[in-house]
């Protein structure tokens, strides 16, 4: 994506608006936005937004950055963290290790304002994030303060929201072409509601404001992260997974995120482990380890990746995997096309020879 965006930025008119849309799958997108040439785009594993967005804006591969996931081993330490709030979870103390729990990089933030450029980033839900991942991801960009004190999960008012306030940045003079990065937070929305009318409704929104921008001589791109599955995780594989998931068989929590969860089995019970779980989730979910998704080209299995994921890995197969919160009607982060598959749209930008 860095080099797409570079190559669209540098023959936009006016500039460019990227519109980073969080849980749209390809299909839906292709269908509703009816004014784009849209093409698709595979996601990263995990497919999560902890994972692909770092990806998309830095292009490096997660076995590069180490954000994998939403929680996963603090390198150093015995417990796990949740990469965006912070909060530790540990069977016993767990005392900071002080080693970074990712690796940034350049973004294409920083490659926009090495070239002289401005870029800007809208995210209301993004500004008022902190940790090592909020500042790996915005890294450069100038983020624009959002007015909204009350932010909705309603995708139409998600949406509504986000156009004014891309509206205000591109009324901005500026003698050169600049870069407006827009946070579209559709995916709160999609993990409780699926893609209903209320979303299709916002994304016929998002495609004429955006159709609106390119005949002003803006050019728009809008890509999305991961897509969503409906989930509807059994009783009794919830219980098996907690049942494991215990001091008993394993050195900290689990982590992972949604339809992909990790354990972390205590020294020399990884292939007992790794059976038990197997046994118990059956053809729910397939029971990996890191060089088996190594070998089948999902994540290499490099250090950063090997000191962060546990050694038994789960990905689910099907609607009754365990995810790690069963309240919600939809998830993502395996490898189904509709978690895996995602849209990458334009209106008065080039999409030839994208890879």
């Amino acid at each position: 994506m860095p080099e797409i965006v570079e190559r669209c930025l540098s023959a936009a008119p006016r500039g460019l608006c990227v519109l980073a849309l969080d849980g749209l799958s390809y299909g839906v997108a292709e269908a509703a936005l009816a004014h784009a040439r849209t093409r698709p785009l595979r996601s990263t594993f995990p497919s999560t937004s902890t994972t692909a967005w770092l990806t998309a804006v830095t292009g490096a591969a997660p076995s590069r950055h180490g954000a994998l996931g939403m929680v996963y081993r603090a390198p150093g330490t015995d417990c796990v963290t949740h990469l965006v709030s912070g909060d530790t979870y540990a069977f016993g103390p767990c005392p900071p290790s002080g080693k970074p729990l990712l690796h940034g990089g350049t973004t294409l933030f920083d490659r926009v304002v090495e070239a002289g450029g401005d870029a800007f980033v809208i995210g209301a839900e993004l500004e008022r994030l902190t940790g090592e991942w909020a500042a790996a991801l915005l890294h450069g960009a100038q983020v624009v303060p959002s007015p909204a004190t009350v932010l909705d999960s309603d995708s139409v008012a998600v949406v509504e929201r986000t156009v004014r306030e891309v509206e205000a940045v591109l009324r901005r003079t500026s003698e050169v072409p600049f870069l407006v990065w827009a946070y579209v937070n559709l995916d709160d929305h999609i993990h409780m509601h699926g893609y209903d009318d209320r979303l299709h409704a916002s994304l016929r929104l998002l495609d004429s404001a955006a159709s609106r921008w390119a005949d002003a001589g803006w050019s728009v791109l809008a890509h999305a992260d991961h897509g969503q599955v409906p989930v509807a995780p059994r009783a009794g594989l919830l219980d098996a997974w907690a049942r494991l998931d215990s001091p008993a068989h394993c050195r900290m929590p689990s982590g992972g995120a949604g339809r992909v969860r990790w354990m972390y089995p205590l020294p020399g019970h990884e292939r007992k482990l790794a059976a038990e779980l197997g046994d118990a989730l059956g053809d729910h979910a397939l029971v990996l380890t890191p060089d088996d998704l190594d070998e089948r080209g999902l994540l290499d299995a490099t250090p950063a990746v090997r000191e962060r994921i546990g050694a038994v890995v789960a990905l689910a197969t099907s609607a009754a995997f365990p995810v790690p919160d069963p309240t919600v009607a939809w998830e993502h982060g395996s490898l189904s096309d509709d978690e895996m598959l995602v849209p990458l749209a334009a209106w008065n930008a080039p999409l030839a020879q994208d890879a």
